[in-house]
């Protein structure tokens, strides 16, 4: 099971001590969220901002969500501190990138969004089904995604599924019976009373931190 937590709503001169607080609590993924303001709204990390932030913390793995059109030129700078990167399907550039970060030799993964046909996705490879739409961090969890989860868990319950956005520690029961095995929070985890209580009922719920 695995749990990332995105810094993307979370305050520019907060941003280090909220990670900081998060992995001495538990938290073993970062989630490097990047927009262009093209295909979803403006923000997030550059590679460069976001690899600055992991020399001044606590050793943590990093994953990378590229919301772009053309996430291609940016690929080989998140892919030298990531060890997934995940790409919209939605993008014509989706299939050159997922090859690009394989021969980088990261985890490429596909994330679509609430609205895209679940039968845009191949077979063969692991998928972030976005909960709320691109960029809009802080957006409350829409339920049908726990159905969309159990649809491609239903075609192949081998394959890494995820969830990412508006995700809080009553979501992750219905999430994990359902076959998502990612998840990925923000707003709900950044701004917990204990990072690592929330941390630990998620873990109760069958999502514990890898």
């Amino acid at each position: 099971m695995r749990i990332a937590g995105s810094l993307w709503s979370v305050p520019v001169a907060d941003q280090l001590q909220a990670l900081s607080a998060a992995i001495d609590d538990g938290l073993n993924v970062v989630h490097w969220d990047s927009s262009d303001g093209v295909f979803a709204a403006a923000g997030g990390f550059t590679p460069e901002a976001a690899a600055s932030l992991l020399q001044q913390a606590p050793s943590v793995e990093s994953e990378a969500h590229l919301m772009m059109h053309d996430p291609l030129p940016v690929i080989p700078a998140w892919a030298q501190f990531c060890t997934a990167i995940a790409i919209p399907v939605e993008i014509e550039a989706a299939f050159r990138a997922v090859d690009l970060i394989a021969t980088l030799g990261v985890q490429p993964c596909l994330a679509i969004s609430p609205q895209t046909d679940l039968t845009r996705l191949p077979d063969d490879i692991p998928v972030l089904l976005m909960s709320v739409q691109p960029g809009q961090a802080g957006s409350a969890f829409q339920p049908v995604t726990i159905d969309r989860v159990a649809q491609l868990h239903e075609l192949d319950p081998t394959r890494l599924l995820g969830v990412d956005g508006g995700i809080a520690p009553a979501h992750c029961a219905d999430l994990a019976r359902a076959g998502a095995r990612w998840i990925v929070s923000g707003t709900s985890l950044f701004t917990a009373p204990s990072p690592r209580e929330w941390l630990s009922q998620c873990k109760r719920s069958g999502f514990e931190p890898t």
